[in-house]
Protein backbone atom coordinates (compact mmCIF):
# COMPACT_ATOMS: atom_id res chain seq x y z
CA UNK A 1 0.00 0.00 0.00
CA UNK A 2 1.62 3.11 -1.40
CA UNK A 3 -0.48 6.22 -0.41
CA UNK A 4 -2.22 6.17 3.30
CA UNK A 5 -6.03 5.92 3.72
CA UNK A 6 -7.83 8.29 5.45
CA UNK A 7 -10.50 7.24 7.65
CA UNK A 8 -12.61 9.47 10.35
CA UNK A 9 -9.09 11.43 9.93
CA UNK A 10 -6.58 8.62 10.63
CA UNK A 11 -4.26 7.72 8.64
CA UNK A 12 -3.65 3.83 7.65
CA UNK A 13 -0.94 2.29 5.77
CA UNK A 14 -1.59 -0.88 5.92
CA UNK A 15 -4.68 -2.26 3.64
CA UNK A 16 -5.48 -5.03 5.62
CA UNK A 17 -6.24 -2.18 8.81
CA UNK A 18 -7.86 0.04 6.51
CA UNK A 19 -10.31 -2.03 5.65
CA UNK A 20 -11.34 -3.21 9.23
CA UNK A 21 -11.35 0.41 10.04
CA UNK A 22 -13.50 1.37 7.05
CA UNK A 23 -15.86 -1.72 8.31
CA UNK A 24 -15.85 -0.40 11.68
CA UNK A 25 -16.51 3.17 11.18
CA UNK A 26 -19.76 1.90 9.15
CA UNK A 27 -21.19 -0.04 12.27
CA UNK A 28 -20.14 3.32 14.32
CA UNK A 29 -22.50 5.20 12.21
CA UNK A 30 -25.07 2.32 13.25
CA UNK A 31 -24.80 2.73 16.42
CA UNK A 32 -24.85 5.99 16.69
CA UNK A 33 -28.06 5.94 15.10
CA UNK A 34 -30.08 3.10 16.92
CA UNK A 35 -28.57 4.51 20.24
CA UNK A 36 -30.41 7.07 22.17
CA UNK A 37 -27.87 9.20 24.08
CA UNK A 38 -30.56 10.36 26.55
CA UNK A 39 -31.12 6.88 28.05
CA UNK A 40 -27.70 6.23 30.13
CA UNK A 41 -29.06 2.75 30.83
CA UNK A 42 -28.87 1.83 27.12
CA UNK A 43 -25.59 3.48 26.66
CA UNK A 44 -23.94 1.12 28.87
CA UNK A 45 -25.75 -1.78 27.56
CA UNK A 46 -24.62 -0.90 23.90
CA UNK A 47 -21.12 -0.22 25.69
CA UNK A 48 -20.91 -4.10 27.41
CA UNK A 49 -22.45 -5.36 24.45
CA UNK A 50 -19.46 -3.70 22.14
CA UNK A 51 -16.59 -4.44 25.00
CA UNK A 52 -17.94 -7.85 24.88
CA UNK A 53 -18.48 -8.70 21.22
CA UNK A 54 -14.70 -7.20 20.31
CA UNK A 55 -15.94 -5.76 17.65
CA UNK A 56 -13.71 -2.72 17.16
CA UNK A 57 -9.86 -3.35 16.85
CA UNK A 58 -8.60 -0.09 15.12
CA UNK A 59 -8.24 3.31 16.36
CA UNK A 60 -11.53 4.45 14.78
CA UNK A 61 -13.87 2.05 16.86
CA UNK A 62 -11.73 2.58 20.12
CA UNK A 63 -11.93 6.45 19.63
CA UNK A 64 -16.07 5.85 19.74
CA UNK A 65 -15.69 3.28 22.96
CA UNK A 66 -13.52 5.92 24.67
CA UNK A 67 -16.38 8.54 23.53
CA UNK A 68 -19.37 6.29 25.38
CA UNK A 69 -16.98 5.67 28.42
CA UNK A 70 -16.14 8.97 28.98
CA UNK A 71 -19.97 10.24 28.32
CA UNK A 72 -20.89 7.06 30.90
CA UNK A 73 -18.51 8.48 33.77
CA UNK A 74 -20.33 11.97 33.62
CA UNK A 75 -23.61 10.17 34.31
CA UNK A 76 -24.83 10.16 37.79
CA UNK A 77 -27.02 7.21 37.96
CA UNK A 78 -23.78 5.25 36.48
CA UNK A 79 -21.42 3.79 39.15
CA UNK A 80 -17.82 4.06 37.51
CA UNK A 81 -17.70 0.58 38.54
CA UNK A 82 -19.30 -0.74 36.25
CA UNK A 83 -17.70 1.05 33.57
CA UNK A 84 -15.29 -1.63 32.15
CA UNK A 85 -11.94 -0.55 30.94
CA UNK A 86 -10.97 -0.49 26.99
CA UNK A 87 -9.10 -3.17 26.36
CA UNK A 88 -6.14 -2.77 23.85
CA UNK A 89 -5.86 -4.97 21.33
CA UNK A 90 -2.17 -6.39 20.90
CA UNK A 91 -1.91 -5.36 17.34
CA UNK A 92 -2.10 -1.54 18.61
CA UNK A 93 0.50 -1.37 21.22
CA UNK A 94 3.64 0.05 19.51
CA UNK A 95 7.04 -0.71 21.08
CA UNK A 96 9.01 2.73 21.94
CA UNK A 97 12.33 1.10 20.64
CA UNK A 98 11.77 -0.88 17.25
CA UNK A 99 8.17 1.27 16.41
CA UNK A 100 6.50 -2.35 15.73
CA UNK A 101 3.67 -2.76 17.10
CA UNK A 102 3.46 -6.51 19.19
CA UNK A 103 1.24 -7.98 16.51
CA UNK A 104 3.95 -7.25 13.65
CA UNK A 105 6.97 -7.82 15.97
CA UNK A 106 5.13 -11.25 16.76
CA UNK A 107 4.43 -11.68 12.94
CA UNK A 108 8.04 -11.27 11.94
CA UNK A 109 9.37 -13.48 14.87
CA UNK A 110 7.63 -16.20 13.35
CA UNK A 111 8.91 -15.28 9.49
CA UNK A 112 12.69 -15.17 10.59
CA UNK A 113 11.68 -18.82 12.64
CA UNK A 114 10.21 -20.40 9.33
CA UNK A 115 12.71 -18.78 7.10
CA UNK A 116 15.49 -20.41 9.83
CA UNK A 117 13.79 -23.88 9.15
CA UNK A 118 13.88 -23.07 5.43
CA UNK A 119 17.49 -22.08 5.39
CA UNK A 120 18.43 -25.45 7.43
CA UNK A 121 16.18 -28.04 5.44
CA UNK A 122 18.13 -26.67 1.90
CA UNK A 123 21.86 -26.96 3.61
CA UNK A 124 21.01 -30.59 4.54
CA UNK A 125 19.52 -31.23 1.01
CA UNK A 126 22.01 -29.86 -0.86
CA UNK A 127 24.64 -31.46 2.03
CA UNK A 128 22.80 -34.90 0.93
CA UNK A 129 23.04 -34.28 -3.02
CA UNK A 130 26.81 -33.65 -2.71
CA UNK A 131 27.01 -36.95 -0.48
CA UNK A 132 25.66 -38.64 -3.37
CA UNK A 133 27.51 -37.15 -5.65
CA UNK A 134 31.06 -37.90 -3.73
CA UNK A 135 29.79 -41.65 -3.25
CA UNK A 136 28.72 -42.18 -6.76
CA UNK A 137 32.07 -40.54 -7.73
CA UNK A 138 34.52 -43.10 -5.61
CA UNK A 139 32.05 -46.39 -5.66
CA UNK A 140 33.60 -49.16 -8.22
CA UNK A 141 30.20 -50.61 -8.34
CA UNK A 142 28.30 -49.38 -12.23
CA UNK A 143 25.97 -46.69 -11.51
CA UNK A 144 23.90 -44.75 -13.79
CA UNK A 145 26.81 -41.73 -13.93
CA UNK A 146 29.38 -44.36 -15.17
CA UNK A 147 27.45 -46.92 -16.81
CA UNK A 148 27.61 -46.07 -20.11
CA UNK A 149 31.55 -45.84 -20.01
CA UNK A 150 31.49 -49.50 -17.90
CA UNK A 151 29.38 -50.76 -21.22
CA UNK A 152 31.48 -49.49 -23.99
CA UNK A 153 34.84 -50.61 -21.71
CA UNK A 154 33.18 -54.21 -21.41
CA UNK A 155 32.15 -54.40 -25.81
CA UNK A 156 35.78 -52.97 -26.31
CA UNK A 157 37.18 -55.81 -24.41
CA UNK A 158 35.00 -58.48 -26.33
CA UNK A 159 35.71 -57.51 -29.08
CA UNK A 160 39.06 -57.73 -28.72
CA UNK A 161 38.89 -61.11 -27.61
CA UNK A 162 36.30 -61.82 -31.09
CA UNK A 163 39.48 -60.32 -33.08
CA UNK A 164 41.80 -62.30 -31.82
CA UNK A 165 40.27 -65.42 -31.62
CA UNK A 166 39.11 -64.77 -35.25
CA UNK A 167 42.70 -64.70 -35.82
CA UNK A 168 43.30 -67.82 -34.34
CA UNK A 169 40.89 -69.49 -36.42
CA UNK A 170 42.22 -67.69 -39.65
CA UNK A 171 45.70 -68.80 -38.78
CA UNK A 172 44.34 -72.57 -38.20
CA UNK A 173 42.39 -72.40 -41.11
CA UNK A 174 45.63 -71.45 -43.14
CA UNK A 175 47.88 -74.09 -41.87
CA UNK A 176 45.16 -76.87 -42.90
CA UNK A 177 45.15 -75.06 -46.18
CA UNK A 178 48.56 -75.13 -46.68
CA UNK A 179 48.52 -78.95 -45.41
CA UNK A 180 50.24 -79.10 -42.17
CA UNK A 181 49.23 -81.33 -39.82
CA UNK A 182 47.73 -79.51 -37.01
CA UNK A 183 48.15 -83.04 -34.68
CA UNK A 184 51.82 -83.48 -35.71
CA UNK A 185 52.69 -81.02 -32.69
Amino acid sequence: MEKPVIIDGYAFTDEHMAKQARTEAEGVRYVRAKTDMSKPDQVLNVYQRLLDQKMFQTQIGYHYLKELQDYLLTMPGISSGDIRPIPVAPSLVVDDTSGLTAFWRKRLMRMEHKLRLSLAANLIFVLSILVMFVIAATSGQTTILNYENKIQDRYAQWEQELTERENAVRAREQELENGQDIYAE
